[in-house]
């Protein structure tokens, strides 16, 4: 466990799990997801690969998986492992350390200017180009907000 991580408090515990609360679990996420998305991978395979976002739930120890990452067949947003490898990579909410979901959750759910007001997850099956390219100007490289 990091050391450099607040204490656990009840306040923390209960917003995580408002945050969360219609999310899915594994077995309902994978029965919406599309076989065609998942190339032969199981849901764990498709989590740890970047085609699919969830987040660890330390007191259920499970993933919950927001639905708002489906289009409405079932499909991950066609930019969402390329904003996922932003978001864990070097110049990413963690600087590239191992995440349980909740530091990329953050950006996902937060209103972006870059998306007029709107948060990643409203707009990643609507306009996934948007929400890439709002990822890309926020954690790569080149960009001044970098490490955001």
């Amino acid at each position: 466990m990091r050391s450099d991580l607040p204490p656990e408090t009840l306040a923390s515990a209960q917003a995580r799990a408002e945050a969360v609360a219609d999310w899915l679990d594994a077995a309902t996420f994978e029965s919406l997801l599309d076989l065609d998305a998942r190339q032969g991978r199981s849901l764990d395979q498709c989590l740890q690969s970047g085609v699919v976002f969830a987040v660890w739930v330390p007191e259920s120890h499970s993933f919950l998986f927001p639905q708002w990452q489906l289009d409405s067949v079932g499909r991950p947003s066609t930019a969402l492992s390329e904003v996922l490898a932003l978001l864990r990579g070097e110049y990413g909410v963690s600087g590239g350390e191992r995440t349980s979901g909740w530091e990329e959750l953050e950006w996902l759910i937060a209103p972006h200017a870059r998306l007029h007001g709107s948060a990643p997850s409203q707009m990643l099956t609507l306009a996934p180009d948007l929400v890439l390219e709002a990822a890309r100007q926020d954690f790569s490289s080149w960009s001044a907000d970098a490490r955001w």
